[in-house]
């Protein structure tokens, strides 16, 4: 059985919050590690990650991005 807009939009909101607050949530446990009074770290590593994480956001905003525009060449694609 197919499901709904509504059961979409449901597991969507569902799963959609749950991820961003933990996601938010371990982003934010990375500050802990910057304190240089119990932590060690190079400006490469630093460096790596804040590349690493611009890298996941991008994949994800490509994500969104992506499925937007199937859509959209779907319908675009139609009697023209």
């Amino acid at each position: 059985m197919a499901l709904t807009y509504e059961d979409k939009r449901d597991k969507f909101i569902k799963h959609g919050n749950r991820r961003l607050v933990n996601a938010v949530k371990n982003i934010k446990l990375l500050k802990n590690i910057s304190n240089k009074n119990y932590y060690a770290y190079s400006e490469k590593e630093r460096d790596l990650i804040f590349k690493q994480l611009e890298h996941a956001v991008r994949e994800v905003k490509n994500s969104f991005n992506e499925a937007k525009n199937k859509k959209k060449q779907i319908s675009d694609s139609f009697f023209k």
